[in-house]
C-alpha cells in the first residue's frame, strides 16, 4: 500500500513538471482580460450648437430652455453654446459657419452637426440629445489646454475608435463667455488653427496642437471646446470635449 502511494505520488510530480501550474496560478495583470477590456470606456459628447440671435422674439423662450439642458447634463456628456450670426455680438466666424451648415433663419439648433430642430421646446431638444448621446462614439479626444500670459495652447490626441477607417476630417474648436444676455456665447471659433485629417485608420492615433495668440481666456473667465468633425457629407461631430 505503501508503495502505490509513493508511486502515485512520483506521478502527480511528474504531471506537474511537465504541465506547470496553469490551471492555479494567478494571473498577473492584463492576464484573463477579453478584447477591448482594461481600457477606458469612451462615451459619446453631445456639441449642442443653438444659433440664435439679440432681438428674436423666437429665439427669447429658447434661452431657458438651453439653461435648463445645461444645468441637467455634465460637460461630459452635453456642451451647449450660443453661437450669433448676426445683430448684435455678432461674430462673423458664427455668420460663415450658419453659412456653411446652410441653415435659414434663427432659432435653429444643431445636435453634433446633425439633426436640427427650429424648435424651442425643452421635449424637442432633449430628445434629441438623447438620441446622440446612445451613439456609439467613432473617436476619442484626450486634450488640455496650457497658458501662456494671452496665449492658449491646446495639445491633444485623436484616436479612431471606430471599426472603418475615417476621412476628411478637422480638429476644430469654440471659446465661448457670457455676452449680454448669452451665458454661452461663442467669442472665437478656431478656424484659422484647425487641422485637417486626410485619413484614420482603425485604432490610428493623431496628435495636435493649437496655438491660440491675442486671446485672454483666463482674464475673460472663457471656457471652450475640442471637437472632430466631418467636412464631407453629413458634417457630422464625431466626438467633442469641454476645456476650461
Amino acid at each position: 500500500m505503501k508503495k502505490i502511494f509513493i508511486l502515485l505520488l512520483i506521478l502527480l510530480l511528474g504531471v506537474f513538471v511537465f504541465t506547470g501550474c496553469d490551471g492555479t496560478s494567478i494571473p498577473t495583470e492584463g492576464e484573463g482580460e477579453g478584447e477591448g477590456e482594461g481600457e477606458e470606456e469612451v462615451s459619446q459628447v453631445v456639441l449642442v450648437e443653438s444659433y440664435i440671435a439679440d432681438g428674436c422674439g423666437y429665439c427669447e423662450p429658447l434661452k431657458p430652455v438651453l439653461e435648463q439642458i445645461a444645468a441637467e447634463y455634465s460637460r461630459d456628456e452635453v456642451i451647449v453654446v450660443n453661437l450669433i450670426p448676426w445683430g448684435s455680438y455678432l461674430l462673423q466666424e458664427a455668420r460663415n459657419r450658419f453659412d456653411w451648415y446652410d441653415l435659414s433663419g434663427v432659432p435653429n439648433t444643431l445636435f453634433n452637426g446633425t439633426s436640427r430642430t427650429s424648435s424651442n421646446t425643452y421635449s424637442s431638444i432633449n430628445a434629441a440629445i438623447k438620441g446622440h448621446l446612445n451613439a456609439s462614439p467613432k473617436v476619442s479626444i484626450q486634450a488640455t489646454r496650457t497658458a501662456e500670459g494671452s496665449t492658449s495652447v491646446l495639445t491633444g490626441t485623436v484616436k479612431n475608435i471606430s471599426n472603418n477607417t475615417l476621412s476628411n476630417l478637422v480638429i476644430n474648436g469654440m471659446a465661448f463667455r457670457k455676452r449680454g444676455s448669452f451665458p454661452r456665447a461663442v467669442v472665437d471659433i478656431f478656424e484659422e488653427q484647425k487641422i485637417s485629417i486626410a485619413s484614420l485608420a482603425v485604432g490610428e492615433s493623431k496628435s495636435f496642437t493649437i496655438t491660440l495668440e491675442d486671446i485672454n481666456w483666463d482674464g475673460f473667465n472663457m471656457d471652450g471646446v475640442v471637437f472632430v468633425q466631418s467636412v464631407s457629407g453629413t458634417k457630422s461631430i464625431l466626438q467633442a470635449q469641454f476645456i476650461d
